[in-house]
């Protein structure tokens, strides 16, 4: 099993470098959910999607039921991205590129 930032590294990086509270964010090719729930915190609505349906389906369910209303996901990849349009605050992109 492959375990990324197992110090909490990134979020903290994240965090040193934008303000998360009550922000729409954007996380491209969002896995298993690592850092949507993070986001999903302290963030007020966060817009998640990979290309992958299972890793999605992952992260969805790992998700805590009271940050499910703040989390939509999509399955695609960033060139099919299609959302109505919004204005997000922030975009997050680990490990996609």
């Amino acid at each position: 099993m492959q375990v990324r930032d197992a110090q909490g590294v990134e979020p903290a990086a994240i965090v040193g470098a934008a303000d998360l509270d009550g922000v729409r964010v954007l996380e491209i090719g969002c896995g298993e959910g690592r850092l949507t729930r993070f986001a999903a915190s302290h963030a007020r609505q966060v817009y998640a999607f990979d290309p992958d349906g299972a890793r999605v389906r992952a992260a969805e369910a790992a998700l805590a039921p009271e940050l499910r209303k703040r989390v939509s996901f999509g399955v695609h990849d960033a060139d099919a991205l299609d959302v109505e349009r919004r204005r997000f605050d922030l975009a997050l992109c680990g490990w996609s590129l």
